[in-house]
């Protein structure tokens, strides 16, 4: 096994681990609900993330249609639960919904590329929200509420979307290091030349796709079940797959762990721009998207590679002096 070398090396190693430990301990040290609250928005929104990132990260294809997944996983865990079932049961139905929606979402749009793809998902979701104001079964525009029989615990709320963000890390790493994995980073980089190579580029999107919307809809059912009330407007709205999209963004698109970094500093952001600014915050989002593609195309994790170019591992150093690196 190769030991980590120089500091960038280390902290790949080390804090996702520590982060982990700290977010399962942070309970003990009693802090507000304000914050568990905060956390808890940081952790489903991420789960969301990290399930774009396979498709508009991995893959190359931008998607602002993923609030479809969100609220078709809310609605779907909302409905079980009503029926009697578990949440975790709803959670895993909410799941299989939103991949089997991915499919035919995906079949006709994926014979699109570029600002068509885009613009067709955009007319998904809003076909897909109008759709839900007028199912009565679903509360129409009026909304859905859940009611559980036993009390609110937002601690179980708090670990069920932290052991999400665990899932969608785990499957996120398993197909970066696949040849799953690395057929999706063939179709980002020319979807022709991966054809050529054996790799059915339709048929790649389409799985990739629904287990991308899977993690989504998952997220939407917890975020559903800790809200008791949500409504077409609030689950499908535009801004919800703004959400989702700005998290990989931030942090870094196509990577693991940017999404993660990108929720934590965004639903802070977030928070405070909603407050000072709410009739201004998708303008505000909208401008920060831009500025970031501009400025920073790789995210605050491609700034942090460059900083640490700034320090190089003694290993490196050595070679540069041209004295033998110690086995």
């Amino acid at each position: 096994m190769t030991r980590p070398s120089g500091i960038s090396g280390w902290l790949k190693l080390v804090l996702p681990w520590l982060l982990f430990v700290a977010l399962l301990l942070l309970p003990v040290t009693s802090p507000s609900d304000n914050v568990i609250r905060l956390l808890f928005l940081t952790a489903v929104y991420t789960t969301a993330g990290l399930g774009w990132n396979l498709l508009g990260g991995m893959t190359g294809q931008v998607s602002f249609g993923f609030a479809v997944f969100f609220g078709l996983g809310s609605y779907t865990t909302a409905l079980l639960m009503h029926a009697g079932h578990s949440p975790y049961f709803g959670f895993i139905g909410g799941a299989a919904i939103a991949m089997l929606a991915s499919f035919f979402i995906g079949l006709p749009t994926f014979r699109l590329r570029g600002p068509y793809f885009v613009i067709a998902t955009i007319g998904v979701t809003e076909a897909v929200r109008v759709i839900m104001n007028n199912l009565e079964i679903t509360g129409g525009a009026s909304g859905y509420r859940i009611m559980e029989d036993k009390p609110f615990n937002p601690l179980e709320h708090y670990y069920t979307a932290i052991i999400a963000v665990a899932l969608a890390v785990l499957v996120s790493a398993i197909i970066a290091n696949s040849k799953f994995g690395l057929a999706l980073r063939a179709i980002k980089q020319d979807q022709d030349a991966a054809a050529d190579l054996g790799v059915n580029p339709y048929t790649t999107k389409l799985w990739v796709h629904a287990i991308a919307a899977g993690l989504t809809g998952i997220a939407g059912g917890i975020y559903a079940r800790r809200a008791g009330f949500f409504y077409p407007g609030d689950v499908f709205a535009f801004q919800t797959g703004i959400y989702i999209l700005l998290m990989p963004v931030i942090g870094g698109i196509g990577t693991i762990w940017g999404p993660v970094l990108g929720g934590i500093i965004f639903v802070i952001v977030e928070e405070q721009i909603s407050v000072n600014f709410p009739n201004f915050h998708l303008l505000i989002y909208g401008l920060l998207l831009i500025i970031i593609i501009l400025l920073e195309p790789d995210g605050l994790l491609g700034l942090l590679r460059r900083l640490f170019r700034l320090f190089p591992s003694q290993q490196a150093k050595t070679k540069l002096a041209g004295i033998p690196a110690k086995e």
